[in-house]
């Protein structure tokens, strides 16, 4: 009997956490870039000053925050709508901290990039910004599920695998590119993160459940909401 109530309670919490928005992409986009994150980044926490440190503490909290979002979604069902929006808070909270201090980082002349490298690395941490503006906006103040969804895939793959795409030739080679091959190859890599995040968005479009009424209701009400799936 117990077997019996198990089936009709339906799968239980860890089994649950495997199934989601499974998709090659993700998967490659977000192993390498917690690789990257690890591997360049996490030494530098103390290594660097603190000013890095703290930027890439937060950077590796958000590209673990975001994952998680794309991966489970509330149209999977009442119990990942509540951890969703929590998630959600949180991953705008550790975005924008990497964005400032990776900008203070900069601004205060502790970064030893080329000036286009900074340029670029300001480039994308202010679309992070924007795209997260935009994506709680169109959640929160209008409802427009499917724009959210696609503001949150853009920023997960331009902000987190588009900069760990661009360090690709450190990460094989030992040292960056250098002169025009470095800032072509940025140019590149943007493209190749733009070009994810389209398959991405499209792939969700077809896939997900995109009724306002049970996501925007939920994100409302802080993820407290009882929603049946």
């Amino acid at each position: 009997m117990g077997g019996r109530r198990d089936v009709a309670q339906g799968p239980g919490w860890f089994e649950s956490a495997l199934r989601g928005n499974l998709t090659p992409w993700w998967v490659l986009g977000t192993l390498y870039t917690m690789v990257f994150l690890f591997q360049l980044g996490a030494p530098r926490i103390f290594t660097d000053s603190p000013t890095m440190g703290f930027h890439i503490v937060m950077a590796i909290a958000f590209v673990l925050l975001c994952a998680w979002n794309l991966f489970h979604t509330p149209d999977q069902g009442e119990r990942f709508r509540a951890v969703h929006v929590r998630v959600g808070w949180l991953a705008i909270v550790t975005g924008f901290a990497s964005v400032l201090s990776g900008f203070a980082y900069i601004l205060t002349g502790e970064s030893t990039l080329p000036l286009d490298a900074q340029a670029f690395m300001m480039s994308i941490g202010t679309i992070q910004a924007v795209l997260q503006c935009l994506g709680l906006w169109y959640v929160r103040g209008r409802r427009w599920i499917q724009l959210h969804m696609a503001m949150m895939t853009y920023l997960f793959y331009t902000s987190g695998v588009l900069i760990a795409i661009n360090w690709i030739p450190t990460m094989t080679t030992g040292r960056p590119l250098s002169g025009s091959g470095q800032t072509a190859w940025m140019f590149v890599s943007m493209l190749i993160g733009l070009a994810v995040a389209n398959i991405a968005v499209k792939y969700n479009r077809s896939r997900m459940d995109f009724d306002s009424d049970k996501w925007a209701r939920t994100a409302l009400s802080g993820g407290s909401g009882t929603l049946k799936a």
